[in-house]
């Protein structure tokens, strides 16, 4: 009688040993149990097996794409024209798993794998059911991402908005999946363009921090003698934050700004009131001379001032010539031409340091009156141009050439001319040039730099 337990022990061992094993052995060419691939059971399944309930499943039911609860298309796999070939990853799947761990998952939850590697559909079918749906991203709205706005308590974090615009792609892949797991419906929102920055990005609260921190930043510009400070206001009103959440500068409003400036400040392209020689004052409309902002090469630096968050004053880069730090503009070097006197001075440091008669331009070629300097000097020069009077062109060589304007005007000597001042110029003037004795002319060019300002008036 003692015996009898033990048998029967040992008997269930043997049993539940050899259902084991026998199951082990079943398994050995079958997908374990709780197995599943894009939302179809295929436990038990050899691999031809489950590639065969796997591809059944594109002849499914059909599938209606919705938006606000209405239907805008409905479509079937067979409209996409889907094929699948999924033999590599069942194959795949069932090499990964042992038969003989089958105990442990039959009381496990379902193991699901989703897989598209091996599914196709024909493009152009799919770009028929695209166009055939209202995705016109052009009347619809576009997500907005949060940023830092000035609100009328400072700064602060505007959140980001939803709009209706289609992910074209993502809409693709989400028609794609809904074929594969057996689903009927798609909400066309979940293929909806998402805004790339929310308001709980860290980034947006680093982001405040420094607005605040630049609008406290001091720039200012020294010019000609004056000082500029730009305007905390206006740097409020630049910072922006960019698609990153990076801060911005608008670069429209600094130009702008710096643009104002140069009006201000620039003497370029005026109008100028000269004491003359004579003592009276005239005004000598612009030419050459004169200076503006350098408004494009310096916008890129105050943008870049304005992001480094420091305080400094800077004098501003500027495009021309005649710029002084003190702010004088002819300043008391310079060459003054009197055409009603036809006569010349050269003033170095105020002082009268040359003087002499001139011949200037013919009535019909006259000598034109403004502010220009003198940007070449140049010896034995051969002058080309057209004669009016003559109606030919013409080749004059000169021993000093100091051209004034960007024409052919300048300052040379003209040994051909026999006298010089008086009105000697209304029949032997020249072609617009300031005829100058040659021995005055040699004296001039040795005494003369570039960049000399030459004040031409009436």
């Amino acid at each position: 009688m003692k015996k009898k337990p033990i048998i029967i022990g040992a008997t269930a061992v043997v049993l539940i040993a050899a259902g084991y094993f026998g199951a082990g052995s079943y398994y050995e060419n079958k997908f374990l149990p709780n197995t599943m691939l894009d939302g179809i059971d295929i436990s038990n399944d050899t691999v031809a097996q489950a590639k065969e309930e796997t591809t059944a499943a594109i002849a499914q039911a059909q599938i209606q794409i919705v938006e606000n609860g209405e239907t805008i298309h409905a479509f079937t796999p067979a409209d996409l024209g889907v094929s699948i070939d999924n033999t590599e990853k069942l194959e795949t799947m069932k090499a990964e798993q042992s038969g003989w761990n089958w105990p442990i998952l039959l009381f496990q939850e379902k193991q699901e794998e989703t897989d598209l590697s091996g599914v196709s559909v024909d493009e152009t079918a799919l770009g028929n059911i695209l166009a055939a749906m209202p995705l016109e991203n052009d009347s619809r709205t576009a997500p907005v991402n949060a940023t830092v706005v000035k609100g009328t308590k400072g700064y602060e974090i505007s959140p980001e908005t939803a709009g209706n615009r289609v992910d074209l792609e993502l809409l693709k892949a989400t028609m794609l999946e809904a074929v594969i797991a057996g689903e009927t419906k798609i909400d066309l929102a979940d293929a909806y363009q998402q805004p790339t920055l929310t308001a709980d990005d860290p980034i947006l609260a680093e982001t405040l921090q420094k607005f605040y921190d630049l609008t406290d930043t001091v720039i200012q510009y020294t010019i000609s003698g004056q000082t500029e400070t730009v305007p905390q206001t206006a740097i409020i009103e630049w910072l922006g934050i960019d698609e990153n959440g990076e801060v911005s500068v608008n670069r429209e409003g600094v130009a702008a700004y710096l643009q104002g400036l140069s009006d201000k400040y620039s003497t370029y392209s005026r109008t100028r009131d000269f004491l003359a020689t004579d003592g009276e004052t005239v005004q000598v409309p612009s030419g050459t001379y004169g200076w503006t902002l350098a408004v494009a090469a310096e916008t890129d630096n105050l943008i870049s001032y304005v992001l480094a968050g420091e305080d400094l004053t800077v004098t501003p880069n500027y495009n021309g010539t005649g710029y002084h730090a003190d702010g004088a503009d002819i300043g008391t070097t310079y060459v003054e031409v009197d055409l009603s006197s036809q006569h010349m001075w050269y003033y170095k440091e105020g002082v009268v340091a040359l003087e002499t008669d001139i011949v200037s331009g013919h009535p019909m070629s006259p000598t034109p009156a403004g502010v220009f300097y003198i940007w070449n000097k140049e010896e034995d020069a051969v002058l080309k141009g057209y004669n009016p009077r003559s109606e030919k062109d013409y080749e004059s060589p000169v021993e000093y050439w100091m051209p004034v304007d960007w024409t052919g005007i300048g300052i040379h000597d003209s040994s051909w001319q026999p006298a010089y001042g008086g009105e000697y110029w209304l029949t032997a003037g020249s072609n617009g040039c300031v005829n100058t004795p040659p021995g005055v002319m040699a004296e001039l060019f040795g005494m003369i730099g570039i960049g000399v300002p030459v004040v031409i008036h009436s």
